[in-house]
Formats: structure tokens, sequence, C-alpha cells
């Protein structure tokens, strides 16, 4: 029998030798029964209680689900080895079952190919979580005592520092001393920099100018608003400490570790003057002012509703473009923090004009492209496997409901509306075709697209009116079709008026209403002037979303089982 081995260690006490000890032992057993280990996955360093982390055991798992799989057996030294979670335990083994892989654990005498092991897998199973759950009270009973004694019960906060705090006499077998606690204490250049953060703000600057200059200054780290916005809040500055305040949980759905507040009668607080930092008064002052600005601008939105939103990218330090100033986009990074020397400022209406524009006019060519790969794509058979047809009717589906959304939307007309109507009855038609047949029938529906021209050249010519008109649905095409758009820096240019020529530092209202034209209309007509510098634009689409979105909009129609990749677009 072909056997796999997953190994893993989560404790800092444990070594990468560890998993070198699991495998050995497992190499002895398949030696000892006459198997052959083929394969071996494992994970260093990380917490069976989230299955999600496991990176080598999701390895191991899509090695498995290959039809055929390279391996009968996925074998493990314990169960725990596998994962500490009941419900993780049991979706695993039954998964592997479905096809055809059992799990062997040796130390535990456990394999899932006799029904009879069902309920030890489920003791055992229960008896690792229940560890785990053991082990959580067991470190925070420790953690409470080391709070108590005033020392430091994990993470750092700027402006602190911690020193091992070593007991007379105890030693390790080297005969190193060994540290009972770490102690908290002043860190005196950090704690100058946070009295300075605190003083900047009581003086009435805001947290990006704080940001800015401390950045500009050099202090040995980057700062951005939001940091500085929490350290302003933040009590331990006041000497005041706090423990137990929070629980982390594991979410049910997504297996990711979430924090809940305590009840506050459960708090552990500790007033320790000499980590003070910050006096009364100025903490009194800071947290006014923080207060007044919140019920000041408690009615301003704090979301964006622009076309563009969460699609530009800066081409020097990779992170977004937003509104930084009335209209005008530019780099997060530098607006905030200065931590990007991009300065460059784009008009808004500006951008939306050229990302609208450019990509009505490659919209055909990116669809002609999806077809050309499409078909130069082998045409291989399809899977056989009872699961990979349920994701290709899974795949249908989604795609049927995504093309009935955009008929009930009511922004089709004519030919395009009748596209889409047989889209949809080609999608369901696939899908009762694909419910009736066998799942290892050869003469599957090859992968192909196919699209009407004048459908496209008709929709293309309505795109730029319909993304002006409504920018929800507008934003919803643009970040289904497009992964970004980068924006590079090209340098400093000379600003001239597009109609007279004149050479102008800045192209003003009053300028151009000589010329008989609005500021909005010159931006979009002329968009060299909503820049004020040169630039250039890299638009990517997405090909998987450029699928999408042609055959919901009736665009296109693809063959069952096209799944788009990068096609060089």
């Amino acid at each position: 029998m072909k056997l796999a081995f997953y190994g893993r260690y989560s404790s800092d006490n444990q070594r990468d030798a560890s998993i070198e000890d699991q495998h050995r032992v497992v190499g002895r057993w398949a030696e000892a029964h006459g198997h052959e280990l083929v394969a071996k996955f494992s994970d260093a360093a990380v917490s069976g209680a989230n299955l999600r982390l496991l990176s080598g055991l999701q390895e191991a798992l899509r090695s498995a689900f290959t039809a055929p799989a390279p391996f009968d057996a996925i074998v493990v030294d314990q169960l725990s080895r596998l994962s500490r979670d009941v419900g993780d335990t049991d979706a695993i083994i039954k998964r592997l079952r479905f096809f055809g892989v059992r799990v062997i654990a040796v130390a535990d005498g456990i394999d899932t190919a006799d029904d009879t092991t069902k309920v030890s897998v489920t003791v055992k199973s229960l008896v690792n979580e229940l560890y785990l759950d053991d082990l959580r009270k067991t470190t925070k009973r420790g953690l409470d005592g080391r709070f108590l004694k005033g020392y430091a019960t994990g993470g750092r906060t700027y402006g602190y520092r911690s020193e091992p705090v070593y007991e007379r006499g105890r030693a390790d077998p080297h005969g190193q001393p060994i540290a009972i606690g770490y102690r908290i204490t002043l860190d005196p250049t950090e704690a100058a920099v946070v009295r300075r953060i605190f003083q900047l703000f009581r003086e009435g600057l805001g947290e990006k100018v704080i940001a800015k200059q401390l950045n500009l200054n050099g202090t040995g780290r980057p700062w951005r608003p939001n940091t500085i916005y929490l350290m302003l809040q933040n009590p331990k500055y006041m000497g005041q400490f706090y423990f137990n305040r929070r629980e982390w949980r594991k979410h049910p759905e997504t297996g990711r570790r979430v924090y809940r507040w305590r009840p506050r009668e459960q708090w552990e607080s500790r007033a320790i003057d000499a980590l003070r930092i910050i006096d009364n008064e100025t903490w009194e002052a800071v947290q006014h002012r923080l207060q007044t600005r919140q019920r000041l601008f408690a009615r301003r939105r704090s979301a964006t509703a622009h076309l563009l939103s969460g699609l530009l990218i800066c081409d020097r330090c990779g992170g977004r473009l937003s509104v930084v100033a009335k209209d005008y986009y530019g780099c997060r990074n530098h607006a905030e923090s200065a931590t990007c020397l991009n300065n460059l400022r784009i008009r808004r209406e500006t951008l939306e004009e050229l990302v609208i524009q450019a990509l009505a006019r490659r919209l055909p060519e990116y669809i002609e492209t999806l077809r050309n790969a499409a078909s130069r794509r082998p045409q291989g058979r399809p899977e056989a496997q009872p699961a990979g047809r349920r994701r290709q009717l899974a795949q249908l589906r989604r795609r049927a409901e995504g093309v009935m959304r955009g008929i009930q939307q009511g922004h089709l007309r004519g030919r395009a509306l009748e596209e889409a109507l047989g889209t949809y009855q080609r999608i369901w038609a696939n899908v009762e075709q694909l419910e009736q047949e066998r799942p290892a029938d050869p003469d599957f529906v090859a992968a192909e697209i196919h699209y009407d021209r004048a459908v496209v050249e008709d929709f293309v010519a309505r795109l730029p009116e319909a993304l002006r008109a409504d920018v929800q649905l507008g934003r919803e095409f643009l970040r289904e079709t497009l992964q970004y758009v980068r924006i590079a820096d090209a340098g400093d240019r000379q600003r001239t008026c597009p109609i007279c020529g004149q050479t102008l530092g800045k192209i003003t209202p009053q300028h151009l209403a000589r010329h008989g034209i609005a500021l909005r209309e010159g931006y979009r007509s002329f968009p060299e002037l909503g820049f004020t510098k040169g630039a250039r634009l890299v638009i990517q689409p997405s090909p998987k979303g450029l699928l999408n979105t042609g055959e919901v909009f009736g665009l296109v129609v693809a063959g069952v089982g096209f799944e788009p990749t990068t096609f060089g677009l």
C-alpha cells in the first residue's frame, strides 16, 4: 500500500526534529507492515486548532483529492497531528473516505478503513480538543499571575520594553539562569516620541500631519495616522494597565481567530506610576479634543462611492490611490504619512473619463483575446469524478444567476436582451444535461467562447453613458472587469492651455471661461488638464471577471468547463 506521511508540531518548546521523530516512527511502522512511503507533508510551529493555517495538510488533501490519488492513505503518528478540532477531524476523514483515501494514526491504533473505528476516532478527537481547552485555561492562569506581579503578559507597546527577571539560584541544566518573568520598563527614546505625539495633537495638529513630521525626522519606524490615533487613546501612557479585557475565539465558519470583549467586571487593572509617560493635564486635553472632533464629524460619510474606488494603485509604492483633496486622486501613502514620494494629483473626472474611454475602446480586443486563448487550450477530457461534475454544476448555476440579475436590472435592450435570455436558457440546458449524464462521459462539451461582434459593438457604444449614469452599477462592472489601474509618475511637465497654447502654472476656471468652456467640460474634453504632472496609466483587465460580466450582459457564451486564466491581457 502506498502511504503519505503527515507531521506537525506547534509548541515553541518543540523543534523541527519533532517532525523527523514522527516520520521515523511512521517509517518503521510502514516497513514492518510492508507498505511504501511515497510522499511527505508537514507543518512546523503551527497550532492544530485552525485547519486553514495548516498549509502542509492542505497540500496533502489536494493531492488526495486528485484522480487517481497518488497514495492510498495518509499516515500520522497521532491523530492530534491531523487536527485538534473535533469538527475538522471528522470533516477531513469524511472527505478522504469519499475519495477512497484512509487515515492511519500509528500510535493511536486507528485505521479509518475499519468501520468499527468511528467511535475511537470521535473519542480521541474529543480528547485532543479538550487538551487545547485545558492548555488555554492553564495559560490564562499563568498570565493572571504574571500580571498581578507586574510582569509583561505578551505584546509590545511603543514607549516600553521588557527586561528578564531572574530568580537567584535557579538555572537550567546548562547553568544558564532561567527568567521567571519579564518586567516592563520605559524606553527613554520612544517615550520622548510619545510625549511629542501627544503634545503636537494637543496643539491642534492632526494625525496625518504628525505622521508626516515623524517620518521626515526619521524616528526609526514608519508612522501612519491610524497608529497615532490608537496611541492617543491608549491608557498605558497614563500608567493604567489592563488585563483580561478580551478573549480570542475561533470563528466557526471562517476558522479565523477573532476577539470578543469580556464583561467589564472580569477586567483586571493596575496603576503603575513608574510607567507613566503622559501627565493628567495633557491626557485630558487630548481626550477632550478627540471626543469633540468625533461629535463634529459624526455625520460625515466614511465610505466613498466614486466610480474607481478600490481600483487605483500607485506604481511607486504599490499603495492605493484615493481622494486626498477635493475631487483629486493621490497616493494615500504620500498624503497621509509621506512614506511615498509620488506627489502626483489627478482630477477625479479626468481619471474616470480616461478609464471609461480606454475600456470601451479595448473591450472588443479583450474579448477576442479570450476567444483566441480558449481555442488554443488543449481539448482534454473533463473530470470524471463526481466532485468535478458537482463543481461544474455549481459554476453553471452561479453564471445563470448572474445573467438573470443582469436581466432583472432592466439595463438590457433589444438584441442584447435577447442574447442574454438565450444565454440563460443555454446555461440551464447544460445544467440539465450534466445532471442526466454519466460522470465518465468522454463526449463532454469542449471549452470555447462565442460572441456576436454586432452585440459587442452596440454594448461598447452605450457603455460610457451607462457607467456615468449609474455609479453603483458602474463600480460593480469595473471592479468585476478590471484587476487594477496602475498609475506611475512620469515627471514634471509644462502646463499649457490645449486651446490657445499659452503656458500657465495652473489652468484656472477663469482661463477656460475665456474660451467658453466650463471646468468639468474642460477636464473631460482635455484630460491633460486634470494632471498636476506627467503620468502613465496601465489598465489591467481580469480575464475571469471579463468572462463573467460578458455572460451577464449577453456579450459572450462560454462552453461548459471553460475556466479562464491570465492570457497576457
